[in-house]
């Protein structure tokens, strides 16, 4: 391509040439050759005047060291640098001359034709690069007219990307910093020209459409585009600031999930929420229960002491309940003086009842205002999902509806939407007061049921039942007052009385009567994994001086196998102290012997339900002898429970059964009325 189909012009600044398409005549440019081999110098200047002519103005610098004055005496518009010179060398001299001259093109000169090194000097920001071996004429020519007009579409790039709003970053493939703009720089606290080339975090690449959070709480909308910059792949990442945008987004949300008197959850925010954690319960299970807050005689506040006044009240009435609820209870205004709490990790009703009871005790102390205090009353609706409702919004009317029920019953009062619902929660709760008094008061106690060997009916152990006082309102039987011990979290202080006592009575029943009994205790579930069980039972042992042989634990099968890994490390450590391990009502859980192998067990108790159809289904005896006969196979004890008549008993005796007890043996008594019987029938077998 000839040259005299391109005009070279100056730029803007005086030091620019740009390469027009038209075919007029040329204006003359500047050209400077760093070059300290004269031959090579010669050689070039030949060829440039054979190119350009008279056009071309081509000044000589022979050391990079000469550049500068020259530049502050010409207006050059491009540059051939020769990578060998005295004061510099190789690819450092391509940085050091960007440095000095940042705006005009450069061509790199260089008598090695490594196309690596031609790519580190366009990396580093040079226009072309020619071997020396190849220069000529039209070579020269035409690498000036590419290097310029290449420069100037980067200057104009560069100046696009320079002066756009949005943070403009150029990274290199692997992650180096080639380019940023201003807004960049303020955004990600990078600086031009000393973070150019440094290796930036992963972090900062962000996806497509990703919002990433900057310093100073700066959040951008990443976008990314793929590009060649200096003729390397490269990635141009652009931030858009919408940091404002967010904050509108974010005071939008306030005003939609945030009630704005009191800074508690909305009306809208408490339905969505409700709804999340009806769909969590119903993946994981569980239940969620919505306690419906309403202030008793609100209005009359607001008439006597002014809206003001009202507002103050919501408000404290908002610290204050969220002061006396935990972290994972989500705590609403509906509106007017109506409150939502919603909990999430409900057991059971009772324990929405706990919290009714505790915020109406809680608000029994005046809320002081600031220019007055006031009494607060509650009434408080309560429904539970899934008894109440199968949306947030069928909880809320149920609640809403029980919340008016409470109001009727008068000032500080909670209700439950379910009549049935109400009812036993209250049961519930009557009997829940009556176990911590009895428990205070010290006032259960233990009966005594003998066990005598079937042989020759001599009594050889007994199994310690506590029983309820007698005198106490209301009469709780084992089955009714020994759950709620363990949900209240008192059958650990209550079992380990029962263990003391028995040992005790043990030992005193040997010392007053000369009979040896094997005394059974029952250990709940919430006792067995108690880490502390080990202990408490090898100290009892130790204090009482009752033998470990004539301790037996008695455990249910259900309890055992909820963790049958950590069941069997305390059912090892107990028989290796020597103390029995027997399995309650045998028969009424798993129902297998498998596990049996597994586990350190002596005896097996089987259940009464089993014993009372002896005499009345075949199928049922032949299930007993088939026990018994298994048992012996594993070695274990047998013990039938519920024996009440003497063909039960004769029946069990005949197929070898070890141990009988039941009512027909001997009623659960008091220790007096024990000692009695054991000096009457439990010598039987002696005779």
């Amino acid at each position: 391509m000839n040259l005299t189909q391109y005009s070279f012009t100056s730029g803007d600044s005086g030091q620019g040439v740009s390469a027009g398409s038209g075919g007029g005549h040329g204006h003359a440019f500047t050209i400077l050759l760093i070059e300290d081999n004269p031959a090579d110098a010669d050689l070039c200047q030949f060829y440039l005047a054979d190119a350009f002519g008279s056009r071309a103005n081509v000044l000589h610098a022979s050391q990079l060291a000469q550049v500068e004055p020259l530049l502050e005496q010409h207006a050059v518009d491009i540059v051939l640098l020769d990578l060998g010179l005295p004061d510099s060398s190789g690819v450092t001299s391509v940085i050091k001359l960007r440095a000095i001259a940042p705006e005009i093109p450069i061509i790199v000169l260089t008598g090695s034709r490594d196309q690596q090194l031609g790519v580190r000097v366009i990396r580093e920001h040079a226009q072309d690069f020619c071997a020396k071996q190849d220069l000529s004429a039209a070579v020269l020519s035409q690498a000036i007219r590419h290097a310029m007009e290449r420069h100037r579409l980067q200057t104009q790039y560069a100046r696009i990307l320079e002066t756009n709003p949005d943070g403009m970053v150029v990274m290199g493939e692997d992650l180096q910093l080639l380019f940023l703009n201003q807004a960049a720089s303020h955004m990600l606290g990078l600086r031009a020209p000393e973070d150019i080339g440094t290796q930036l975090s992963q972090d900062l690449m962000g996806e497509e459409g990703e919002e990433l959070e900057l310093a100073g709480g700066r959040v951008a909308e990443v976008r990314r585009a793929t590009l060649d910059w200096n003729e390397t792949p490269a990635t141009l990442v652009a931030y858009h600031d919408i940091t404002e945008r967010k904050k509108v987004e974010w005071k939008l949300k306030q005003l939609v999930q945030f009630d704005q008197l009191t800074g508690l959850n909305s009306r809208n925010h408490f339905f969505d929420h409700t709804d999340r954690l009806i769909a969590h319960v119903d993946r994981e299970g569980g239940m969620v229960a919505v306690l419906y807050i309403d202030l008793d005689h609100f209005k009359n506040i607001n008439d006597t002491l002014g809206h003001s006044a009202g507002d103050e009240l919501l408000q404290l009435v908002g610290e204050r309940l969220c002061q006396n609820s935990r972290s994972s209870d989500f705590i609403a205004r509906l509106g007017g003086d109506e409150f939502a709490l919603v909990l999430s990790d409900v057991e059971q009703p009772d324990d929405a009842a706990h919290v009714a009871e505790k915020l109406i005790e809680v608000f029994r102390e005046p809320v002081r205002l600031s220019e007055s205090s006031v009494g607060v009353g509650l009434s408080i609706g309560i429904a539970t999902y899934p008894h109440c409702g199968s949306c947030a919004q069928e909880l809320y009317s149920a609640a809403d509806t029980a919340m008016y029920q409470a109001k009727e019953r008068g000032q500080n009062h909670y209700q439950f939407f379910s009549e049935q619902l109400q009812r036993d929660v209250e049961t519930r709760l009557v009997r829940e007061q009556a176990v911590r008094q009895v428990v205070a008061d010290e006032t259960l106690w233990l009966a005594y049921q003998p066990q005598i060997r079937a042989s020759d009916g001599q009594a050889v152990g007994v199994e310690a039942l506590l029983r309820w006082p007698g005198d106490t309102i209301p009469v709780l039987s084992p089955a009714d007052f020994i759950p709620v011990m363990e949900d209240v979290g008192l059958i650990e202080r209550v079992g380990y009385w029962v263990m003391k006592q028995a040992a005790q009575m043990a030992v005193a029943t040997e010392r007053e009567l000369g009979i040896t009994l094997r005394m059974a205790v029952n250990v709940s579930m919430r006792q067995l994994y108690d880490p502390g069980l080990f202990d408490q039972i090898a100290g009892v042992l130790e204090s009482t001086g009752l033998p470990p042989g004539n301790f037996e634990v008695e455990l249910t099968e259900s309890s055992i196998m909820a963790d049958l890994e950590r069941t069997c490390e305390t059912l090892r450590r107990l028989r290796e102290l020597g103390v029995s391990i027997a399995i309650d009502d045998f028969g009424t859980g798993y129902s297998s012997l498998s596990y049996l192998r597994k586990l350190p067990v002596d005896v097996l108790k089987i259940d009464r339900s089993f014993v009372m159809e002896i005499g009345s289904n075949r199928q049922t005896e032949a299930i007993i002898e088939n026990l018994l006969g298994l048992s012996r196979a594993l070695g274990l004890r047998v013990v039938a429970e519920g024996v009440e008549n003497d063909e039960q008993q004769a029946f069990l005796r005949g197929i070898g059964c070890d141990y009988l007890q039941g009512f027909h043996i001997g009623r659960p008594v008091e220790l007096s009325q024990f000692h009695g019987w054991l000096r009457s029938a439990g010598r039987e077998g002696d005779e």
